[in-house]
């Protein structure tokens, strides 16, 4: 996919993590979910951001319209990794769609004037570091969002899962974390969340990402509640051992965490 404004520049598009944000989605079965991370240049997000609303946003926002995508984002780190200081994603029901995607770019990257697709490509290698762009795409092994919720923040839980725990690691997050998510969604708490594995390996080492995506900060605190009253309800000794077993299930060293603010998104309203 190497057609496209900010996405002329870049391999197009797309989750994360790692990150799908909600849609209506789940009927898809297990979407997948292109994601790019740039490293912006220290106050150029801006700009980035004004030839990503002029070059990308009006071809995401078609494919949103005709039904080829369930939902695309762009944002900035918050927190997190240097490296991720800005991210695209785009996520839909198969490889058939996502080949859709592609062609859609290379259409308008045709369409367009040479001196306009210079300028796009300009703005992008502007505004980025084009050698530390990086691409992935997960697939997702849960996905659960209200369709037209709101998608102001995406959060990520990065883990690097050790050889043989991986279904382990996918059961206790099931068993103990996706009902304590339920109640959040369907409180209104938070709008989607979900978990995702590599599609495609991308060498840097992570197997797992948990997400979920929310309109305010202020829900972290609601979050942080639901939480501390699950572990209340547990007891101390289930909880003990649960964070003695998850600890050995992963590479502590590994781990890193997102916080992702979302300036542009689009997603199916049913």
């Amino acid at each position: 996919m190497r057609y496209r404004s900010v996405l002329v520049a870049c391999v197009v598009v797309l989750g994360m993590l790692a990150a799908a944000l909600p849609v209506a989605a789940q009927e898809a079965g297990e979407p997948i979910t292109w994601v790019i991370s740039v490293t912006v240049k220290p106050g150029k997000f801006p700009e980035l951001e004004k030839a990503t609303e002029k070059y990308d946003k009006p071809v995401f926002d078609r494919l949103v319209a005709n039904g080829t995508i369930m939902s695309w984002g762009f944002g900035r780190q918050v927190i997190g990794p240097p490296s991720e200081s800005g991210t695209y994603w785009v996520t839909a029901a198969d490889w058939t769609a996502m080949g859709k995607v592609d062609k859609a770019f290379e259409d308008n990257y045709k369409s367009m004037k040479p001196e306009d697709a210079k300028e796009a490509m300009t703005a992008f290698y502007g505004a980025t570091v084009p050698e530390k762009e990086s691409s992935s795409v997960v697939r997702h092994v849960v996905f659960k969002g209200t369709p037209g919720g709101s998608v102001n923040y995406l959060a990520r839980h990065v883990y690097k899962i050790k050889s043989g725990k991986g279904q382990a690691a996918m059961k206790t997050w099931k068993e103990y974390n996706a009902p304590v998510y339920d109640k959040l969604l369907a409180a209104g708490v938070i709008s989607g969340y979900g978990a995702a594995v590599p599609e495609y390996h991308d060498g840097s080492g992570w197997t797992h990402t948990f997400w979920y995506s929310f309109s305010e900060m202020s829900q972290i605190d609601a979050m942080d509640k639901a939480f501390e009253e699950a572990d209340k309800a547990r007891g101390e000794t289930i909880n003990e051992t649960l964070m003695s077993n998850w600890t050995q299930m992963h590479d502590m060293d590994a781990h890193w965490d997102s916080l992702m603010k979302v300036s542009m998104y689009g997603g199916a309203a049913k």
